[in-house]
C-alpha cells in the first residue's frame, strides 16, 4: 500500500513569486468540486505501466473552499449534511493506493471560481504534477 499526501492552497501576497491578485486572477475564492486521477502501476515484467483512472467530487468526501492563505474544508458527513472546519494555510488530506509494484499518481483538480453554492466564474483545472510511489528502504 502507497500512502500519499496532497496539499493545496490559495496563494497570499506574502507567498511572494507566483502571486495573483484577486483582479489578475478573476476570483477573491474558489472551491474544490472533482479531482481526476491517473495511478500508474509498474510491474516488472511489462513495457508499459498499467494505469488506472479514478474520477469523482471532491477529495475524500471533502469540498475546501480555499481563501487567500486559509480555508474552509466542507466534509460530507452523510444524510445530505455537511461539517464545516476552518483553517489557515494549506489545507491537507492523505490518501492511500494499494499497489504490489512502485508507480506513479498524477491528474488535475478542478475548482469553481467563489464557491459551489455561489459560483462567480468558469470552472478550471489545475494540473497534478506526477509523483512516484515506491518503497521506502526502511519501517517506521
Amino acid at each position: 500500500i502507497f500512502v500519499y499526501s496532497i496539499r493545496m492552497r490559495l496563494l497570499a501576497p506574502e507567498d511572494g513569486e507566483g502571486y495573483m491578485s484577486p483582479e489578475e486572477r478573476g476570483f477573491d475564492t474558489c472551491q474544490l468540486l472533482s479531482r481526476h486521477w491517473r495511478i500508474g502501476k509498474c510491474p516488472p515484467d511489462a513495457d508499459e505501466p498499467l494505469v488506472e483512472e479514478v474520477r469523482g467530487e471532491g477529495v475524500i468526501g471533502s469540498y475546501p473552499l480555499l481563501h487567500e492563505g486559509r480555508y474552509v474544508n466542507y466534509e460530507d458527513v452523510g444524510a445530505s449534511s455537511l461539517r464545516e472546519k476552518h483553517g489557515s494555510g494549506y489545507f491537507s488530506y492523505q490518501s492511500c493506493s494499494e499497489a504490489k509494484w512502485p508507480g506513479f499518481i498524477e491528474g488535475s483538480l478542478q475548482f469553481r471560481p467563489g464557491s459551489l453554492a455561489e459560483p462567480s466564474g468558469e470552472v478550471f483545472d489545475v494540473r497534478v504534477a506526477r509523483f512516484p510511489l515506491t518503497f521506502s528502504q526502511f519501517l517506521y
